[in-house]
């Protein structure tokens, strides 16, 4: 064995992908798993890690994150979002392509990839525009961005295509060259202002903010026509979770859908310490939604948490800008108002945060399996701690859960066996 082997010890192994679920050890050599049983023995060059008392699982896999660079600096960068994501027990990003420029050609991708070999400290991915520029008028080489393999879906961000002859055309291309259309079925005021332009051709009800089950309904539609697969952003309304199931029930294409931890926890009778609801895309929605989404926590319509991790700085939020910050703290809070309660079980949150968005982003993880990547994460599931904006590694403080007291923390973050975070703290 080299001085690069690490062996996790005492710990309780919880990985749905397998089926574990109680006390074993984890050998690591060469950045991969190599054993997981009970009771391996350490030789004189291997890193043990005391993991009695701790739960231990498949690092976290976060599908929907905007790292802001390039382009965007001074909200976020792909090194703090990374010691940002690392903290919180995320292994693996998917990065959202709004940025300045967008990730719309296969030279964005490889400028965008290699700044993250330079600077990451998790393994990241990237989504792809679906249109040129995020402008909804020109689809992307759709064929080629396909080819490679870092790009794991396609998405106009915020800017849903709202001309219907493009995205069916979208939603045809990324079924041929089998790539996942993950759209934000969101009001936006490009959407919005193509509705007032194009009153002929839009078929959505003129209510603020109630677009997005109407937007699901088309892109299933299309998805369903062209047998491909569909992953909806952040659902966020009741409606949209009865017409995703209805989707699921008829088995005529594959679609999935996320869920973020301030949609399954607050609604907008929520008031942050101004007073006033704060701003994010699809909205904060009312308790009955709030309560339907957790509800499909465990019936299965809902099959990925993740964050929607969006950096702004205070000027920004004077501006208008929408949207939270949420790797440090996403893990903390669904244990303590989910987990802790029995609303949702640790074995289905790792299946929601780690072992899905890796089955549907077709990623390399998400599982303690031997020969897996060791990306693991190490909680004390007793541990409190505060959520104090001040301690981020991420840039930006606009966080809905400062000053929330939690139960579970991750205590140690491995990325490709390499320990990023070591007793709450980063540590590479």
């Amino acid at each position: 064995m080299t001085s690069n082997d690490v062996l996790i010890k005492g710990g309780r192994v919880v990985d749905p992908a397998t089926g574990l679920d109680g006390l074993a050890d984890i050998l690591i050599k060469d950045g991969k798993i190599k054993a997981v049983s009970n009771d391996i023995k350490a030789s004189n060059n291997t890193r043990v890690i005391d993991a009695t008392h701790k739960h231990v699982i498949p690092g976290l896999i976060d599908c929907h994150v905007h790292l802001r660079e390039p382009g965007l600096e001074y909200k976020e960068t792909i090194e703090t979002g990374s010691r940002a994501a690392a903290m919180g027990g995320y292994t693996t990003l998917i990065c959202e392509p709004n940025t300045i420029p967008p990730v719309d050609s296969l030279e964005m991708v490889a400028s965008l990839m290699e700044k993250v070999c330079q600077k990451s400290k998790v393994n990241i991915y990237t989504k792809a525009c679906i249109t040129k520029g995020l402008l909804g008028e020109e689809l992307t080489d759709i064929e080629k961005l396909a080819t490679d393999k870092r790009v794991r879906a396609l998405s106009d961000d915020g800017n849903p295509v709202f001309y219907e002859t493009l995205m069916k055309r979208a939603c045809e291309l990324a079924a041929r060259n089998n790539i996942i259309i993950s759209p934000h079925c969101e009001d936006s005021q490009i959407s919005l202002d193509k509705a007032k332009e194009n009153s002929n051709v839009a078929h959505f009800p003129g209510k603020p903010f109630c677009h997005e089950t109407d937007f699901i309904i088309r892109e299933i539609k299309y998805t369903e026509q062209a047998k491909g697969w569909l992953h909806v952003s952040h659902v966020s309304l009741k409606s949209s979770l009865e017409v995703i199931q209805q989707a699921k029930e008829r088995h005529l294409a594959r679609i999935t859908c996320e869920v973020t931890p301030h949609h399954l926890l607050l609604d907008d009778n929520f008031k942050n310490a101004n007073g006033t609801t704060p701003k994010t895309n699809p909205p904060l929605r009312s308790k009955e939604d709030r309560e339907a989404l957790q509800k499909s926590l465990s019936n299965g319509v809902i099959d990925v948490i993740a964050t929607d991790h969006a950096p702004h700085t205070h000027d920004d939020l004077k501006k208008g800008a929408s949207g939270f910050v949420g790797l440090e703290n996403a893990l903390g809070v669904i244990l303590t108002k989910l987990v802790h309660p029995g609303i949702l079980s640790l074995k289905e949150l790792v299946r929601k945060m780690s072992a899905n968005p890796a089955r549907i982003f077709r990623i390399n993880g998400g599982s303690l399996a031997v020969g897996m990547p060791a990306d693991i994460a190490i909680i004390d599931m007793n541990k409190e701690w505060t959520v104090d904006i001040e301690k981020f590694e991420s840039k930006a403080r606009n966080c809905p859960f400062n000053g929330w007291k939690l139960s579970g923390q991750v205590v140690t973050t491995l990325v490709g066996g390499k320990v990023i975070v070591n007793n709450s703290q980063i540590v590479c």
